[in-house]
This record gives C-alpha cells, structure tokens and sequence, in this order.
C-alpha cells in the first residue's frame, strides 16, 4: 500500500506540474493573447492518431576523477550543478562504478557491460603489464574488440538519434593509431561528429584535439574546459537546435583529474585552474574533509602508502583538493552555459540533462597516496545528477545505481529496446523507469547486489606487480542485519543512514573484499562509513557463505546473471533479493558451495584464475536436487511463494527530499 501510494503521489505530482509553465518553456496563454471575438481560427484537420510527445534528447556531462565524498560537488564549490541539476532534478546518493578506473569505467558506461564482460581492465594497452598475453585495456582495446558495434550511440543511431561526442574518449586515443585502418578516418560506429581530446589531454593549457578522426590541432595557451564548453555551446546553436532528430551530446572534460605536462607521463601535478580562479576559495578555510580513516593504515590494502612524513603528506593533499576545487568550477561554468544555451533554443523542456563522474578518488584515506581503483567507498562513489522530462525535482534516491545502468536508462528513456547483452538496467527514477528495472530483473522488486572488481588499472612497472591491486568484492544493501552492531564509538556513524551520506532509515549496506593476495575484509557501511573496523573475524559461518556466494555469481556474470545474481543461485524464483537467503533452509546449500578465491594477481581478466563454485556446473546449481557434500534442495517451487503477489516497499526506492546536512558549510568534514 505504501509504494503504491507513492507512485500514485508521483503520478498526481507529474500531472500537476504538466499544467503549469516548466522551466524553460513559455507560460500558457493569458486570455490577452488570445484571438479577438469574431476571429475565426484556421481549421486543422482532426489527427489520424494521438500525437506522440517528442522523444527526448540526452545530454552527459562527464568529468575525470571527481569525489562523491569530499565535497567536491557542494553548493558552495559547483553552484550552477546546485541550480540546475540538484534542484531541477534527481540525485542519486547511493551510486557506484564497479571498476574505479578511467578507462575501464567509461567502456562500461557506454556500452552497459562490467569490465569483465569487455575485458577492458584497465587505462593503457601495454603488452608488457600482461608478459605478452592478451591486451589490457585502453583505446586499442576497445577498438579491437570491435565494442562500438553494441555501444549506446550506435544503439541510439540506429533508433533514430544524432550522436555528438566532446572531449576525453578513452585512453589513449589517437586518430593517427598504427592499429587504425590505413587511409580511412576512424569514426566510432553510430558518431555523426566527435571532437575528442588526443594528445596532451593531461595538459589543460595545451591540449590536442581530433575532429572526426582529422589530423590533431593542439591549442596552447588555451585552458581545456572552456574550449570544451565552447565547442559544446557552438555544436548546441549551430545545429541541434535546428535539426529535427533527437540527440544524445557527451560532454567529457578530463577536470578535475591531475595534470601532466611530461611526455614520459612519469609527473602528475594537480591541476592548474583557469586564469580567473587562480585565488578562488582564498582565505575562506577550505580544507580536505577527513574521516575516521585520514591516515589510519590498513594493512589489507596491497596499495603502496604514501612515504611522505606527517606535515608533508597533510600538505600535498589539501593543496590537491584545493586545486582540484579550482579546476571545478570552470567545469561548473560550462553546466550553467549548457543548460541557459539549452533553455535559449528551446530545449531543455525536452533534453535529459546527466552530471556524473568516471570514478571517484581518495585523498588521504588510509595514508594512500592519492588515486582512485580500490574498492573503498572514495574510489567507487560518483556524483550522478539528473534532469529532464518526469524526473522528480529537488530530490535524492539511495538506491545503489552503477555506471551500467546509465546506458539502459538512456535507452528506456528513448523508448528503445535493451539489448540482452547489457549487464545493467534502467535507474527507477520514475514511476515508468521503476517498472522497467523490474521488467529486467524478471519481476524482482530491485536490485540490491553490484560487483566491485579491479585490476592493475594504471601502468606499473613490473617489480610493483606484488602489490597487485586484482579484487572482487560484493557491495549489497538490504534490509536484513549481517552483523550485530558495532561496539565502537568513533565510526562517524550517522543514524537512519545505510552507508556514508546515503539516508535510507531501515536499510544497510555491506561490503565484502577478496584480495588476489591477503586477508579478507568485511564491513557494515551503516555503522562504519569509512570503512576502518573489518569484522571478517567475527561474522557468522551462515552469512559468510552467502556473501562469498553472491559474489561468485557474479564473478563470470553477464547480461541477465549480472542483473540478478540469484537466479544462477535459485532458478525457480523463489529467492529475489539478498534477505531471503537467509531463511535457515538453505544454509547446507550455501555451506557446500566453493569459496571464491583468485589464483595469480593480474592485469587482465582470466576465467581461469578466478575461481567460484559456478564453475563446477554445466547448468545452473541449485533448484534441482541433490548438491555436491549431500547439500538439500536450495530453493522450494516457484509457484510457492511471491508469484501474484506485491513485493514489498524497499527503503532504498523511496524518493526522498535532500537531507538537511547537505547545506552545511563546505569546510571540514565531520
């Protein structure tokens, strides 16, 4: 009864505001503007069929390395983000990538599939990393692998759209590649106009930039993002808001991640902001927010960790963050041109308008050096905003969206169909998307599982391969209680909270981390945010086993398998979300199953070296009779429980106004 009073509240809500002038678009007519007495009005003839509304167009601003947890996208640092998108439109509080990667992150993003399933794994394509075995990521990978032939924009082009790309596309892409087809300009498949960045990207002063796979102009002396937003701006006024075809624009400027200025590509400074901002925030108190984990070693974690003494290592990173927030807003200036050239063509009232980053990033957590491509909540956390037609206004869902889900969305938005292959599903962002994620997850009411997984993401040199930072790891947010609490009182615990900043009363999330080399880890997120106090010791055998189970599900997942895990575990459909694996009958099937574990450390995924108990069947493992070690029948018929009936409300659907706290000053964090 309460989802169902809720959708109806969204419905009335909808309607309501369909009557009054959206922003953007001209009010109704007063009775002034109306014809005179006696005028008589040209006939038009009665319509063969109701007029279809227009379908929407996409526009996907994507940054480089931009934190969802410290701040960076506050009010007081990205106010035309604030204005428009938060205001105007959804944010998603509780949204991860699975690979905390550049390039492997954006591969997923728009293609809908996990970096296992494209074997994307990591930045740069170095035969070296891999000793000569397959390659490992990058452009050439993508390229190779022939991933544009599946991708969003060729899905969106066959379905009627004009696709423009802006900006960074993948690593190491260069129109002048040896790889490339000789005598023939590379334009991915679906791509009516790409300007990409090329050369220098890293360079915000002197990028070099492609357009439609012409030979690179490098434009020095010029600072990046403003040249992006002007390119943006031209391409807005010049031809889309002339054509009549709908269009997805990515814009994708590589702020604020670090600069480098040195071809070897050894020096990354932080980045240089734009001219005019160079004394922004000065004397304001701005400082890096620091949790319970700033600093604190975690001898888990196979990352190198900072040598740097005390003062040093405080130093460099509150001048990154400080320079990172500079880097910002020019990013934030480009939003709030976007959307006003949007509004000034008349299109915003029919553009979805998306604000996300690739991967999110640590500054002095656990004494790491800075970066991104571990499984804690800084690296895998992205800001991800949206507006547009039926999207709800000013507020915020803690459901635990993935980069994956952003190209199902889009295509369910264009009223286009998802291809199979997709590891994602539609965001329930209304009461339309709601439906849809259930109709992908063959009737469950949500997804409440996503994989973290992690290679060597960056170019290393062979000696640092010890300190391999191959994982798998199982984020889960459910209802149920995993752990009793906790005794601690210095967790920056928040009440009703089930992970740092996501405020979903009665639920949890939990995470499990499988190291290619030491100790396991396991946390409660409700109660230990920042991820300091692993209680991998102290969890139940029961709970244990179906964690690890989930995940090698997961492990070698794709398309529906991906979507929902517990299909592959019970096939009958009696189990649809985590909680119900813990009914007591099941606890000799999850008992036999083989504990994942992963043979060699490595750069590139191998089945064969990721080991989990769904390798031991042909078909799928439970359901049917007898286990291996005598374990019972997992799962009783599907027709016994849930069929015809309403899946109960999750507290992680619920659209929720934004949480007091988020309009307290942008200073250190508590």
């Amino acid at each position: 009864m309460a989802r169902r009073a809720l959708v109806t509240a969204l419905l009335a809500l909808a309607s309501s505001t369909a009557l009054e002038a959206k922003e953007g678009e001209p009010a109704m007519p007063s009775r002034h503007d109306l014809p005179p007495p006696g005028s008589r009005p040209t006939p038009s003839p009665p319509p063969s069929r109701p007029i279809d509304p227009p379908r929407p167009n996409f526009v996907v601003i994507l940054t480089d390395d931009q934190d969802d947890l410290l701040n960076s996208t506050h009010p007081h640092f990205m106010p035309a983000l604030d204005k428009h998108l938060r205001q105007q439109g959804t944010r998603l509080s509780n949204f991860v990538v699975s690979t905390g990667v550049c390039c492997p992150a954006r591969v997923s993003l728009h293609t809908g599939r996990l970096a296992h399933c494209t074997n994307v794994t990591v930045n740069y394509n170095d035969a070296k990393l891999t000793g000569g075995g397959p390659a490992a990521g990058g452009f050439r990978k993508f390229y190779e692998q022939r991933l544009d032939m599946e991708w969003l924009p060729a899905l969106l082009a066959a379905g009627g759209y004009d696709i423009y790309l802006l900006g960074k596309l993948l690593n190491e892409y260069y129109e002048n590649a040896t790889f490339l087809a000789k005598g023939k300009r590379y334009v991915p498949r679906g791509v009516k106009h790409i300007d990409a960045l090329t050369y220098r990207p890293y360079d915000l002063y002197g990028s070099c930039w492609s357009l439609n796979g012409a030979p690179s102009v490098c434009l020095k002396g010029q600072y990046q993002t403003d040249v992006l937003r002007d390119k943006a701006l031209d391409l807005i006024s010049s031809t889309l808001a002339s054509s009549p075809r709908p269009f997805l624009l990515v814009v994708a400027p590589t702020a604020p991640h670090r600069e480098c200025l040195d071809p070897q590509g050894k020096d990354w400074t932080p980045p240089r902001p734009a001219d005019r901002h160079k004394d922004l925030y000065t004397g304001e108190g701005v400082s890096l927010p620091r949790g319970p984990n700033y600093g604190r070693r975690n001898p888990a974690q196979p990352r190198g960790q900072s040598g740097q003494g005390e003062a040093a290592y405080a130093a460099s990173g509150e001048a990154l963050y400080l320079a990172r927030l500079r880097a910002l807003r020019a990013v934030d200036e480009l939003v709030e041109a976007v959307v006003e050239a949007l509004r000034n063509h008349g299109l915003l009232s029919t553009t979805h308008v998306v604000f996300a980053s690739d991967n999110g990033y640590h500054i002095g957590a656990f004494r790491l050096r800075d970066g991104k491509n571990l499984p804690i909540e800084e690296d895998v956390r992205v800001p991800f905003l949206i507006r547009g037609p039926n999207i709800p206004a000013g507020a915020v869902l803690p459901y635990q969206g993935n980069m994956v889900d952003v190209a199902p969305t889009l295509l369910a938005l264009a009223g286009l169909p998802i291809p199979s292959s997709m590891d994602g599903l539609p965001l329930p962002l209304s009461p339309a998307l709601a439906e849809a994620h259930r109709q992908a997850l063959g009737g469950a009411r949500q997804r409440d599982t996503n994989i973290l997984e992690g290679w060597n993401g960056e170019r290393l040199e062979g000696t640092e391969l010890n300190k391999s930072l191959h994982y798998k790891a199982l984020r889960v947010c459910t209802e149920a209680r995993l752990l009793p609490p906790s005794k601690r009182t210095d967790l920056a615990a928040e009440p009703d909270h089930a992970a740092r900043s996501v405020l979903a009363p009665g639920a949890r999330c939990y995470k499990y981390i499988v190291w290619c080399q030491g100790p396991r880890e396991l946390y409660d997120l409700s109660t230990d945010p920042y991820e300091v106090e692993n209680r991998i010791s102290e969890v139940a055998a029961r709970i244990l086993d179906r964690v690890d189970a989930v995940l090698s599900a997961l492990v070698h997942c794709s398309g529906a398998g991906c979507r929902n895990p517990y299909r592959l575990l019970h096939p009958d459909g009696a189990v649809d979300g985590f909680a119900a694996t813990l009914e007591p009958k099941y606890d000799r099937f999850y008992g036999a199953l083989q504990k994942l574990s992963i043979l060699l450390c490595n750069v590139v995924y191998l089945p064969y070296n990721e080991l989990t108990w769904t390798q031991q069947y042909q078909q799928h493992p439970a359901g049917a009779g007898e286990r291996p070690g005598g374990a019972p029948q997992g799962s009783p018929g599907a027709g016994e429980q849930g069929k015809g009936q309403q899946s109960p409300r999750s507290p992680f659907t619920e659209v929720r106004p934004p949480p007091h706290k988020e309009s307290r000053p942008p200073m250190r964090a508590v």
